[in-house]
């Protein structure tokens, strides 16, 4: 039996005083270039959308519901099943209430907890030699790099940083179980298959692109014997086998699908044109990490992608694993060049072979960038030379101050869209959110001028129609509320949100058979809208409809509106016609 590590066989195992000072360094330069973000005190994006209405975020559904439903259930299924990301969600808002500044902390906190996971995962397994130095370099370019502001200080970007923490948890707990590896009994070999299990099961219930972990811990179980890569190879087996079930439990399949994906109707050559200028865009955002959008599906990087750009990024990944082979020819070099190739795998999944929901964004780097440490490593020491610890510090420096000012972007909507449209000057959805944001500060002139101005640039956006509809039910022009919620909902017939909003103001106009077919469109495109299923409970009980409004105000009840008094009061009157008792 072999002690040999599948980095470097020239490795003893065993830390030196010098590793573990490294991995505690590299975590407090995470700490310094991120726990600044823990100043936003603002929601960006999708942060308030992924909040509000959520009712296993809210606490008005259980924990377990989240292995139930999609992560954006309450809005309507994107395909995405991340039960520990809403877990997660839900317990910073039990600890800080509506305060922003304690997701962005944990978030901060979580990625310092991925370096310093992945540091210790690097003493384990004895990546260094004597003669060769701990890859410290490549560690703190990961936990400084300002490309990953998407994933560390954008609070819903946490489900990359979440996901790496479950699966280099398993890394650890196998690297504990197989180094030294004395002997080969069952218990042991059961402990090495239960670590691969937990890694890979705790990623992927973090994030879709966690299943990369599992040829990860087969690999490491490899490297002792075939003997312990059976063992993590069947533990693993059992993770995605339960994953998938929950996932089939929820959709009906257990493949992961995106049903708006950009994509989706385009053939196999397209997809890999805008998977190739995807890979592209990755090295040049790695490179420099500024200058490029927040929301890239609206911007022109993708707009008529040229053959020779496509072919040219996927020359780039081919030529990564060309120099990933040769690394592992040496043994010294054998880490990296599996890095390298654990890398690139990780980013294939979001290049459009199978068309996904984002055609890129740099939270995708999260992962293949932390698997690609040693790799960073040992490229940047290459490029070097001698001078690689002091050209490192030099690099550092500027990346800390770049991280706290690429931050600053996800300090609130406002920030978030003003970057968005500095690149994106004609973004219709960007003007819409910009707008809400000034109509947050109490602008509502200027909130006006940016709706009509996205309108102006599409049309066919029907957002704006129903922030308009709304502007005009707050100043009691029910007659143009009307028009616009109904423009909104013909534009926006994928969006559950238009329905219910158009929903509301017909049952406030007592137009209640309208106002129940448009909160039924509703429920449809979003089951998990609780507020939608009491509209319709409403609607139904003024058309004497007493069975469908008691089913509806029981669905709202079951999604988190149980002490609901609206609610409360149809079942109360619904139950002398049904004979079915009130909660």
């Amino acid at each position: 039996m072999s002690t040999a590590t599948p980095f470097d066989s020239a490795a003893t195992g065993a830390a030196t005083a010098r590793g573990p000072l490294c991995v505690l360094l590299c975590t407090l330069l995470a700490l310094l270039a991120w726990l600044p973000a823990s100043r936003l005190d603002g929601w960006a994006y999708d942060d308030r959308e992924v909040l509000e209405h959520n009712g296993v975020v809210q606490g008005t559904l259980s924990a377990a519901q989240a292995f139930r439903q999609d992560y954006w259930s309450h809005l309507g299924a994107a395909g995405h099943y991340r039960p520990l990301a809403t877990l997660s969600l839900r317990l910073d808002l039990a600890l800080h209430g509506e305060s922003p500044a304690g997701f962005h902390r944990t978030n901060a906190l979580l990625h310092a907890a991925v370096v310093m996971l992945a540091g210790l995962a690097l003493v384990l397994l004895g990546v260094y030699a004597p003669a060769r130095p701990f890859p410290w370099i490549g560690l703190a370019l990961f936990a400084t790099h300002p490309s990953l502001a998407d994933s560390v200080a954008w609070i819903s970007g946490r489900t990359s940083s979440l996901s790496a923490c479950g699966g280099l948890v398993g890394v650890v707990l196998l690297a504990h179980f197989t180094v030294p590896w004395r002997d080969e009994s069952a218990g042991r070999l059961s402990k090495v298959g239960a670590a691969a299990g937990l890694g890979t099961l705790l990623a992927l219930l973090a994030k879709e692109d966690g299943l990369i972990f599992a040829p990860l811990l087969v690999l490491l179980g490899l490297a002792h014997s075939r003997r312990a890569a059976v063992a993590a190879a069947l533990g693993a087996a059992a993770a995605l086998a339960l994953y998938t079930s929950l996932r089939a439990c929820v959709y009906g399949s257990p493949w992961p699908s995106a049903p708006h994906a950009p994509l989706a109707a385009a053939d196999f050559s397209e997809r890999w044109l805008v998977g190739g200028r995807a890979l592209l865009e990755a090295v040049r955002v790695t490179a420099l990490p500024f200058g490029h959008p927040l929301v890239y599906e609206r911007s022109a990087v993708f707009e008529d992608v040229q053959p020779w750009l496509g072919a040219l990024g996927w020359c780039a990944w081919l030529a990564a694993l060309v120099w990933g082979w040769r690394r592992m020819q040496v043994t010294a070099s054998r880490g990296a060049g599996l890095a390298a190739w654990l890398a690139c795998a990780a980013f294939l999944p979001l290049v459009q072979l199978v068309p996904a929901g984002v055609l890129f964004a740099p939270r995708f780097l999260y992962v293949p960038m932390l698997l690609g440490v040693l790799a960073l490593d040992e490229v940047f020491r290459s490029l070097a030379g001698r001078f690689a610890p002091w050209a490192a510090a030099l690099l550092l420096a500027g990346a800390i101050p770049t991280a706290w000012w690429r931050s600053s972007v996800y300090e609130s909507k406002a920030t978030f869209y003003a970057e968005q449209l500095r690149h994106v000057p004609d973004d219709a959805p960007a003007h819409n959110e910009l707008a809400l944001a000034l109509e947050g500060a109490g602008d509502v002139a200027g909130a006006l001028r940016m709706w009509q101005r996205a309108l102006e640039l599409d049309p066919n956006y029907g957002r704006p129609w129903s922030n308009l509809g709304r502007l005009a039910l707050a100043e009691g022009d029910l007659e143009r509320a009307e028009r616009c919620l109904r423009r909104a909902a013909e534009l926006g017939r994928g969006n559950a949100l238009a329905h219910a909003n158009l929903g509301a103001l017909l049952l406030r106009r007592e137009k209640f058979a309208e106002a129940a077919s448009s909160y039924e469109e509703a429920t449809r495109r979003a089951p998990g809208m609780a507020h939608a299923w009491r509209g319709l409970a409403k609607a139904r009980l003024a058309l004497a409809d007493y069975h469908a409004a008691e089913r509806a105000a029981w669905r709202a009840h079951e999604l988190g509106l149980a002490s609901d008094a609206e609610v409360a009061s149809v079942l109360r009157e619904c139950s002398p016609h049904t004979n079915i008792s009130t909660p």
